[in-house]
């Protein structure tokens, strides 16, 4: 395993549920990890700051290239104006995404639509790390995605991180 390979999965670990660690001076100290969201799509993880919670009612209706729709996004948004910081959405999505289309759906949520397809505690998922980059080209960190699929239920986890 390449140093890079096991940071990544060492980060994806970190961000998935497992507090959070590292690189932060003590004002910028991680909560402890609480469980967090809407019946039927729970999750564990720490956040830098408390975090807004925010739902969305959608029409499910179903994107053609996936065979899939979203009916409802909770979003757990947690940052500043700059790292560290740490979202997860929730969505509950219309039925399950037919087999021969999960991969390309899990990396529709990454930036680059990219990444690496991975097994999350047996779950189908993607994950990405790229440069924390603005729209003037600076960059800041690192940009972690980490997706991962549940019958109908999808978790999308964005960290901006030093």
């Amino acid at each position: 395993m390449t140093l890079r390979t096991r940071g990544a999965t060492t980060l994806a670990a970190l961000v998935a549920g497992v507090i959070l660690a590292g690189c932060f001076s003590s004002n910028d100290a991680m909560s402890t990890a609480t469980r967090r969201g809407p019946l039927g799509g729970q999750f564990k993880i720490s956040f830098p700051h408390t975090p807004k919670r925010v739902t969305f009612i959608d029409v499910g209706v179903k994107q053609s290239q996936y065979g899939v729709g979203v009916e409802s996004n909770t979003t757990y948004a947690s940052g500043g104006n700059g790292p560290p910081e740490v979202n997860v959405w929730v969505q509950s999505l219309t039925n399950v995404v037919p087999p021969r289309r999960v991969n390309p759906f899990l990396r529709s949520y990454l930036e680059n639509h990219g990444g690496r397809i991975i097994r999350w505690s047996g779950l189908p998922a993607a994950e990405e790390f790229v440069p924390g980059c603005d729209q003037s080209g600076q960059c800041i960190g690192t940009v972690g995605n980490l997706v991962v699929l549940k019958g109908t239920t999808l978790y999308f986890v964005f960290t901006h991180q030093y």
